[in-house]
């Protein structure tokens, strides 16, 4: 088998037994694994300037010859005979040709390497940790210019592979480490890891006078924080460059001149880095397992790529072919998300109006965020003053693919829905209160109409499965599936057809209201008792958590009913052992008509490039739906607050997102929603009317 790369965007798989042929001076070798570098994922999106295609990637490999001896490969084909290869600088030879660019990689049954690039595994080390080996070259060639001593303090922007090896190298070396991640998903998977290795992992600092700074992340911004950080005299590792096309325009850069920094580029690894980095692996087995998201087999690469290029995600490693040996055992053994593969999601392949949406969901624009992060940087504030409204106001920007962005029209939906499980106890409140609560909705009386009368925000409630029926309102949306789910502890919430109904109808609501009147944003809240179960029991599925880590209170059930919640909860998933990659089906086994609603309301306003706000636990648990469907989704979500629910943090950090506000809130209606949105449409303000350096005639280096 193979994977190739035909075009940009389109990676083909090959069923195959193939090998190349042969070739004096090269040995073919069988794959067992290749790691998936997020160079792979540019290329994949982007192009290189020396990748001619069609093109089999892979550079991070893992492969035995025919007498079984076990190889890693420099990736590097040097001349030998340019001046940087007499000096032993092989990794900058003037003719260098690399595997997985000029000749085909390791995302292949058989790969052809020149002998010289040939590295046997001496150490005792599975596979999947061999494929380390070129990343961790990387890294140790980067220190060995920067030379790390005993007790010097470290910080490094970008806390993932390569920036937790550089942490994990430093700390063997004695040095004190900060590692500065953004992703809270990536802060919560790695707090183990560094709470072990006693590295500092967080969002920020206000420490400074580093001796060591080392940029592990392709921004502008990272760069510059590394300049701003360091002690006088310090040595700064320019190891991960520019994003493409990207530009540094900052007077910061004289602080190398006033500080006398010592700047030191590093571009990729010499060979006896990498046969050096195997033993670093094979004494750090425990610490590098951990980096390891998931082994995945060939055809799922693809759908991963958008999320690695991203940097959402930690190491995968492609299972190429077996040959008998231990894998490694990861301690987090998370379903992944892999969007609509052919054994799969069956039952939505045949709904072509959700095909149809999700054909229309694309990533938002590098290119953009690129732009909007730099006008955002040029405002007259120092970096980042204004905290989470200037990441809304690229998001929002990326999204509109305007530098100007603008949210006029802003629109919320209620879903309501009744849960079968109710009857199992696991609510302070009986069914009979969702019908009250749809009727208060109607009669202007709820939270939620003040906050969008104080908002300016359009509402509409969507009966989805109510166990009643409503009058004619002006704001109710009929699109009742059927009065009410099946009790999923005992059988499948809903059929096949009507998972699939549900999220037709709740496309079909926002997209009608849509043609009525635009909007740019929508909020997207819920009613329906017995519904924190649900997306409890959705939740766990997905993100492999258990339901007593992740279990709340709901509407204020006792210590007694929070037990009884557990038990259900926990009967039900050992009933159905959902796939936790699929959303279709845990909508039908876990879910509620209006959690299928809002999952299809989150698929239509992303495919009509409207910014997505969520709610609490049940809007979040739908949102994690749509994004297991389709995952380009989250491009579009906004987490609108914290909520109380302690299983929505981790759907939130599942999907890699953070949620702009934590005001204590318990109470679902799209009231969390509502107060973000109308901060995202001050961060468009900001976007539109604030003056940078320039206009304001300021001088931006006394910022």
């Amino acid at each position: 088998m193979k994977l190739i790369l035909k075009k940009s965007g389109s990676l083909f798989f090959e069923q195959t037994d193939e090998r190349p042929e042969p070739q004096k001076g090269y040995k073919i070798l069988r794959v067992l694994c290749c790691a998936v570098c997020r160079t792979d994922a540019k290329m994949w999106r982007l192009g290189h300037r020396d990748l001619l295609l069609p093109r089999v990637l892979g550079h991070e490999i893992a492969a035995v010859d025919d007498s079984g001896t076990l190889y890693t490969v420099w990736p590097g084909q040097a001349c030998g005979a340019c001046a940087y290869c007499r000096e032993e600088r092989e990794n900058l030879c003037e003719e260098m040709k690399i595997i997985g660019f000029h000749s085909d990689g390791g995302f292949a049954g058989f790969v052809r390497v020149s002998e010289k690039s040939l590295i046997p595994v001496g150490e005792d080390l599975s596979p999947e940790l061999v494929t380390f080996a070129e990343p961790a070259g990387c890294v140790l060639h980067a220190l060995k210019m920067l030379q790390p001593q005993k007790s010097e303090r470290a910080i490094i922007y970008g806390g993932g592979v390569v920036g937790m090896i550089a942490a994990l190298m430093l700390r063997e070396k004695g040095c004190s480490v900060t590692v500065i991640e953004q992703s809270q998903a990536k802060i919560s998977r790695l707090a183990a890891l560094a709470a072990e290795k006693e590295i500092e992992l967080c969002k920020d600092t206000v420490n400074a006078d580093f001796d060591l700074a080392i940029n592990c992340c392709a921004s502008h911004i990272a760069f510059s924080l590394c300049v701003t950080k360091l002690r006088k005299g310090g040595r700064l590792g320019f190891f991960s460059g520019l994003t493409k096309n990207e530009e540094i325009d900052t007077n910061l850069l004289n602080l190398i001149h006033y500080k006398e920094l010592v700047l030191m580029g590093s571009y990729g690894p010499r060979k006896a880095d990498m046969l050096e980095a195997l033993s670093f692996c094979s004494q750090q087995k425990n610490g590098i397992s951990q980096l390891i998201e998931r082994v995945v087999q060939p055809f799922e690469v693809e759908e991963l790529l958008p999320s690695i290029l991203a940097g959402e995600r930690l190491k995968y490693i492609v299972q190429m072919s077996g040959d008998g040996r231990t894998q490694v055992a990861q301690e987090d053994n998370r379903p992944q998300v892999v969007a609509c593969p052919p054994e799969l999601q069956r039952g939505l392949l045949k709904s072509a109006r959700v095909k149809a949406l999700i054909h229309k969901i694309v990533p938002t624009s590098d290119n953009t965020r690129g732009a909007a992060q730099k006008k955002v940087d040029m405002k007259t504030k120092p970096l980042g003053a204004l905290g989470r409204l200037e990441a809304l106001a690229v998001q929002i920007s990326c999204i509109q693919k305007s530098l100007t962005p603008d949210v006029t029209g802003k629109r919320m939906f209620v879903f309501a829905g009744d849960h079968g499980v109710v009857e199992e106890g696991v609510s302070a409140y009986p069914a009979s209160v969702t019908v009250q609560m749809v009727e208060n909705f109607l009669g202007g009386g709820a939270a939620i109409n003040v906050f969008c009368r104080q908002y300016g925000i359009d509402l509409a409630v969507v009966d989805m499965g109510v166990n009643a029926d409503f009058d004619a309102h002006p704001l109710l949306v009929q699109k009742k599936v059927a009065y009410g789910t099946n009790n999923f502890a005992i059988t499948e919430a809903m059929s096949c057809s009507q998972a699939i109904a549900a999220i037709e109808k709740g496309a079909e609501s926002f997209l009608e209201k849509q043609r009525e009147a635009p909007c740019r944003i929508v909020g997207l809240g819920e009613m329906g008792i017995g519904n924190t179960s649900s997306a409890t029991a959705i939740i766990a599925a997905a993100t492999g958590r258990s339901i007593a880590d992740i279990v709340g209170r709901g509407t204020g059930v006792d210590d007694r009913g929070l037990l009884r919640k557990i038990e259900v909860l926990e009967k039900a998933l050992h009933l159905h052992k959902p796939s936790g990659t699929d959303g279709l089906l845990l909508l039908q086994t876990l879910g509620g008509y209006e959690l299928g609603g809002i999952c299809g309301a989150v698929l239509a306003a992303a495919s009509e490039g409207c910014c997505v706000v969520l709610d609490g636990i049940i809007s979040t648990a739908a949102g994690l739906l749509a994004y297991l469907i389709c995952p380009e989704v989250k491009d579009y979500l906004v987490a609108g607050h914290r909520s109380v629910e302690v299983g929505q943090k981790a759907a939130l950090d599942f999907m890699g997102l953070e949620p702009v506000v934590d005001l204590g809130f318990r109470l679902g209606e799209g009231t969390g929603a509502a107060i973000t949105m109308n901060l995202v449409e001050l961060s468009c303000s900001m976007m539109r009317e604030m003056a940078t350096f320039d206009e304001a005639g300021v001088d931006g280096s006394t910022h």
